[in-house]
């Protein structure tokens, strides 16, 4: 039974950086990567009471992965909005994205992890919020 709820927390865990990914890669059509990145960094530091060993791991990830964001980034931009182009780049945005999750997920602590579980779902729930409010109120479903 203990490992049943493990294992549905992990994927849990697991499902929301995933969301939490596509919030990210949807703002970054509007900002600079390396900056969101910094900022996502101090708010973990501060929403999840990392450590500095955790705070340096991190940031060693994400400047690790910075060219791949910045590539990513740069072809979300030049792709004309709503092409193929545009949607192929947003596809390997996410899941350069996931990846980058799955790193930063093995520094967290597992109640770490829970909070941004919570933490993300709370995002998620936002956007759904701010999509619905671009589209005249309606929202589109999340594609599965």
């Amino acid at each position: 039974m203990k490992h049943r709820k493990t294992t549905v927390k992990a994927l849990l865990v697991g499902a929301s950086l995933l969301v939490g990914s596509f919030a990210v890669a949807h703002a970054m059509q509007h900002r600079d990567p390396s900056k969101m990145m910094e900022k996502r960094i101090e708010r973990m530091k501060t929403d999840l009471n990392l450590s500095d060993a955790q705070v340096s791991q991190i940031k060693t990830i994400y400047k690790q992965n910075e060219t791949t964001m910045k590539s990513d980034f740069d072809a979300m931009k030049a792709a004309d909005k709503g092409s193929d182009a545009q949607k192929a780049a947003r596809e390997k945005m996410h899941g350069d994205m996931k990846d980058i999750q799955a790193q930063v997920k093995q520094v967290l602590t597992p109640d770490q992890q829970t909070k941004l579980h919570d933490q993300m779902a709370q995002r998620k729930e936002h956007w759904k919020d701010h999509d619905g409010d671009r589209n005249g109120g309606n929202a589109q479903p999340e594609s599965k």
